[in-house]
This record gives structure tokens, sequence and C-alpha cells, in this order.
């Protein structure tokens, strides 16, 4: 089978994580990056033996680019990505979506009527104790759903703050709930589906430096009739943990630092769900360690496999605009100080 070939557009710490991960798949390889910093490229150059361009459009036009991995600011996200859709190029795009409901939405269709795939990088779907926890959801072994909660509790300090664009509406489109909080508040959705309503309070209390919040709370209301609380903050010195808690009729869940911390259910011991406990991992501090990526491995491994299967990926740019419209809506609820309906 020909390997894919992809352009990562964006070589800071995430584009250069997503040249890695591309570089070590199988059936796919890193024909190219771009970057307006030279210096950036030079070193993907180096370590995998990619060409380099300095203009994003001249990659753009490289037949070898069957695939582009987009890792810029979250508001540069929609013009990228659909530029390369209108180049004939499938895309994978790093969270959110965009900041901007309407032009993610564009991204959605423009990838559709140019034929070409859209995947988000949403990469704790790919985790395994979220895909165990899915599965037995799906097969009832929870029963009915009841509540559940996401919460980031993260800290990130001035030098993270220095890089210009973090933390302004522009590029960033939000703070603690835009740009940590997203994978979980993803999760949460990925299990109880849609939200009806939402009431909630975001706040700037620590990082005068920024323009966005750096905490967010609310609380939702899902269209099924389940209830659900998001917390998120980088305000939580050390940093603790990001935690999945999911309650139900006839158990409890709680997944937290990706790791499974707890579990329980009424029909008594599940082997799969007791070979995946980790309270020891999952419980150690969150201080912005070093990134995994098995789990963004098995995101690229899926996108590579829809795409010369001729499928949809597991996480297309339609799922991805849930969790940016409810973002979008919590900001609004915070502004407007009422809940807001979906």
């Amino acid at each position: 089978m020909e390997k894919l070939g992809f352009g990562v557009i964006g070589c800071g710490f995430i584009g250069m994580l997503h040249a890695g991960v591309i570089a070590a798949l199988d059936g796919a390889y890193l024909a190219a990056v771009a970057d307006s910093d030279a210096g950036k490229t030079e070193e993907a150059v180096r370590k995998w033996g990619c060409r380099s361009y300095k203009d994003y459009h001249e990659m753009l036009r490289d037949p070898d680019v069957a695939v582009v991995s987009v890792c810029l600011p979250s508001g540069m996200h929609s013009s990228v990505t659909i530029e390369a859709a209108r180049a004939g190029k499938h895309v994978i795009c790093e969270k959110p979506i965009d900041i901007h409901v309407e032009r993610a939405q564009e991204m959605v269709d423009t990838c559709r009527e140019c034929g070409v795939e859209l995947g988000v990088i949403m990469q704790h779907r790919f985790d395994k104790p979220i895909v165990l926890l899915k599965q037995a959801a799906a097969e009832g072994k929870l029963g009915k759903l009841l509540w559940g909660a996401s919460r980031t509790i993260w800290y990130r300090d001035e030098e993270y703050f220095s890089n210009p664009w973090r933390g302004t509406w522009e590029f960033d489109g939000g703070g603690s709930l835009m740009n940590q909080s997203i994978h979980y508040i993803d999760l949460l959705l990925d299990i109880f589906g849609k939200v009806k309503s939402v009431n909630g309070k975001c706040r700037r209390l620590l990082h005068q430096e920024i323009e966005t919040e750096d905490v967010g709370i609310a609380n939702l209301e899902f269209a099924n009739g389940c209830l659900g609380t998001v917390e998120g903050t980088t305000t939580a010195y050390p940093g603790l943990y990001a935690e999945l808690a999911v309650f139900a009729e006839k158990g409890t869940v709680i997944i937290r630092n990706d790791e499974l911390l707890f579990y329980q259910l009424k029909d008594g011991e599940s082997k799969a769900f007791s070979c995946l406990l980790n309270p020891a991992k999952a419980n150690t501090l969150h201080q912005d360690a070093a990134i995994s990526t098995d789990s963004h491995e098995r995101q690229y491994r899926d996108f590579v496999q829809a795409v010369t299967e001729g499928r949809k990926p597991l996480v297309t740019g339609e799922d991805a605009l849930e969790s940016l419209k409810l973002i979008k809506a919590i900001y609004e609820s915070s502004e407007q100080g009422r809940e807001i309906y979906l």
C-alpha cells in the first residue's frame, strides 16, 4: 500500500510533536513542514529528512503532500484548513477546531464539498480507559446515565503566557476552557451527547496579563435529561489533574489524568476495568509534564485508515464543533448572566 504523505503547518512544540508521530507511523510519512521561522523547520529536516517551506501556500502545491496537519494558533485554523481543502488536501487539525462556530462550520462544509476528510485532534477519545468506558455505556453495563463532570484543574505560569498569542481572544479564542479544558469537555459530550442548556461563569482571577478567563465553571443539562458540570482553571498551583467522572444507575467510573482512578459496578467486578486501574498514576500531579503520544498515534492511525479506506475518521469536524459550541455558550452565559439554550 502506498504511504500517505503528510505536511505539518506550524513547527512549534505541538507541531513537532505531530511531526514525530507522523514520522513513526506505518502507512504514512512526513513529506514536508512549513513555518515562517526557518530555524524551526531546519530541526524537522535534520530529524526526518523532509522538505521545508517558509510559506505554507507553497507546501499546499506539493504533490507529495496528501494530508495537512494544522498546528497553528487556534484563530488561524479555519483559513488554513479551507485553503488546504480547496487544494485537494485532507486535513487533521489541532483542537479547538476554530474559535468561531461559523468559521468552524465553514471548515466542515468546505471539506465536504471538496471531497476531503477533516479530523480534529481529540486524542483522549483514544485513551484505553475512555474507550472501555464508552463501550460499557453503549452496552448498558452502567444502566441509565445520570450525571457527569469534567474537571481540568491545572496551573500555567507567566512563562507560559509570555507567548504573545496565548490568552488572547483573537488567536486563543478563550482561556482555561477553550484551551486546557476542551479535551475533557469533549469526552463528557462523547459520553452524554448534545447539550440542551448551560449556565456558566468565567473570570480572570490570577493572570492579569491575559485577556481571557483563567477560571470557568458551568452547569449543563443534556438533551437526554442528564445533568453535568464543567470546571476549568489555570490557577490551581502547582497543577493537579484533569478528570472525567460518570455517575450512572449501575455504577460510577472516574478517569483522572488519562488513567482509570476508580470504578464500581452494581453487577460486580469487571476484569476489563480492573486491568486498567492505576490510581497511583492517576493521582500524579499535572505540572505540564512531557506529553505522551500514545493516543495521538492511535488517532493518526485511524485517520490514515479512514483516508485509505474512504470512510470518516472516528473524530470528525462535526464532532469537534460540539465542544466549541458548548464553550462559546458558556462564555455567552457568563457575559449575559443567564442560562443559554443551544
